[in-house]
């Protein structure tokens, strides 16, 4: 087993997870449709093997522990509620 392989897909998909946690709600299902397509396409180039399912898994739950711990309290704010503080502010 290949365990540089793993942290690697763990790595980066528990980062697409996590940033589609934070995006505005009304963005979210377009990050979540990119995040599932890279999924499959990379299902579909390495054949399902072992060492993918598990960094799945291991993305799975670092991005449930992010919601756990960080997401349920601080949750995203909207469009609308967004203030830019420029230089005369």
């Amino acid at each position: 087993m290949d365990w540089g392989y793993v942290l690697l897909i763990a790595s980066a998909f528990g980062v697409l997870l996590i940033i589609t946690q934070r995006v505005v709600a009304t963005r979210r299902h377009i990050m979540r449709g990119f995040v599932i397509s890279m999924g499959i396409l990379l299902m579909i180039r390495y054949e399902l093997q072992l060492e993918t399912l598990i960094g799945y898994a291991f993305a799975l739950l670092i991005s449930f522990l992010f919601w756990l711990l960080i997401g349920r309290y601080n949750p995203v704010g909207s469009d609308d509620n967004i203030k830019v503080y420029g230089i005369d502010d």
